[in-house]
């Protein structure tokens, strides 16, 4: 075997073996970056999807978190006569916060006199505030006195124990049958004053 020969076999294998490690680091140097740039990237848009999804759910927890069951408002007249608002449930307004938005509500005037004025609704709005209670879906009122009104929507002022409505009304008692379009209701006599398109069935 010759001298050369013999020299040039070990010399071609570390050569190769260089030039793979040398593809291999260089390969390294691009793949690295482009990888942490993916992962960058991925917890960026994780951590804005789920401060998304946080600041949805965040108005719901607040809405449930103020409902009452079984809610009771009470208070004084400026007679000195006692009111009683009771509902089946309420929430408070997010727009007003002084407004209570009620479910079933029942309104009792006067519970200790001998003529108590009551009325209930499918829905009410009550304003701590100015204390006006609008009823609205439904309304029956008895004055106490054996009349009885139907309509759709009342405001009562709790203060003055005044009660009026504009969404028309069809009423019965002791004297007959009566409609109209808007009505007055007498704090102190439960006096119900008919007005707009009047028509009334008298009864002897």
């Amino acid at each position: 075997m010759s001298a050369e020969a013999f020299s040039s076999g070990p010399l071609r294998d570390p050569l190769a073996s260089w030039r793979r490690r040398s593809g291999v680091i260089r390969a390294m140097r691009w793949g690295l970056p482009v990888l942490m740039g993916a992962l960058v990237l991925a917890l960026a848009v994780y951590f804005v999807s789920s401060s998304l999804a946080s600041a949805r759910q965040k108005p719901r927890q607040s809405s449930t978190a103020i409902q009452l069951v079984g809610a009771r408002f009470m208070g004084r007249m400026e007679d000195g006569r006692s009111f009683l608002i009771g509902a089946g449930q309420a929430m408070r307004s997010d727009t007003v916060m002084q407004e209570v938005i009620l479910t079933d509500p029942i309104l009792t005037l006067g519970a200790e006199t001998g003529a108590p004025k009551r009325m209930n609704a499918k829905r009410g709005v009550y304003n701590e505030k100015t204390r006006i209670l609008r009823l609205s879906g439904d309304v029956r009122i008895d004055n106490g006195s054996g009349q009885r009104v139907a309509t759709n929507d009342a405001l009562v002022d709790t203060r003055s124990g005044r009660i009026t409505g504009n969404d028309g009304l069809v009423g019965d008692g002791p004297l007959g049958q009566m409609q109209a379009k808007s009505y007055d209701v007498d704090r102190d006599t439960g006096r119900v004053t008919l007005k707009g398109g009047v028509r009334a069935r008298l009864e002897n």
